[in-house]
This record gives C-alpha cells, structure tokens and sequence, in this order.
C-alpha cells in the first residue's frame, strides 16, 4: 500500500511540474556579438525575450532579461535552458554617428543545451 501511495505522488508531481524551456537555469551560454553591417557596435545593450520567435511589441519594456556589454562589443547570456529566444540590440554606431538597433531569434535545441552558442545580432540605423 504504502508502496502505491508513493507512485501516486510521484506521478501527481510529475504530471504538476512544469518543463521550463527559454528560461534561465539551465547551462546553455550564448554570446551575443552586435553588428552593424561589417563594424562591430561598441558597449550593446542586449534584451532577451524568453519564449519567443517574435519582435516583442515594445523590445525595450517587453523583455525578460537586460545585459549591458560593459568594456565589450557583445554580451554573455548565461544559464540559459533550451528553447527559444527573441535577442533585441540597441547601441550607437560612432562612424556614422547614429542610435542602431535590431533583432534576430534564437533556439537552443536540446542537444546544444549545455554548449555555449555565438550568435551575430545585426542592427540598422
């Protein structure tokens, strides 16, 4: 008895516990380089949208993680588990002397969950 009461439990944690994908916690480290078309954007400021494929509506207010690239031409997204992401880049372009941004999706498939990932984020004027 005691023995079946045990698997009941189990299967009603296992069946109530949600599968967290396109969040933070898991190994997945994404390094998130911001170009503008050949130059590299000094000093990004990276949004990330967890679950996503999509443009949020506002990419400034609508996001679930800010980085901001400190001494760099790109950001560390760390910890991330696999599943999608929608990346977000503003910064300035100093040789034309203009505000840039832009945005690109990103999944982190299973078996890529614990490697780390460079993704190129193109932004325009």
């Amino acid at each position: 008895m005691r023995a079946r009461s045990l698997i009941i439990l189990f299967l009603i944690s296992l069946l109530t516990t949600d599968c967290k994908k396109g969040d933070t916690g898991g190994d997945a480290t994404v390094t998130a380089f911001v170009m503008h078309h050949s130059k590299a954007i000094n000093f990004p400021t990276v949004y990330v949208k967890f679950d996503a494929k999509d443009l949020p509506s506002d990419p400034t207010t609508n996001y679930d993680l800010k980085l901001v690239g400190v001494d760099e031409n790109h950001v560390h997204i760390k910890n991330l588990r696999y599943g999608n992401y929608y990346l977000y880049a503003v910064g300035f372009d100093s040789s034309i002397m203009l505000p840039v941004n832009g945005g690109i999706p990103l999944t982190i498939n299973w078996k890529n969950r614990r490697n780390a990932v460079d993704v190129t984020v193109p932004v325009t004027e």
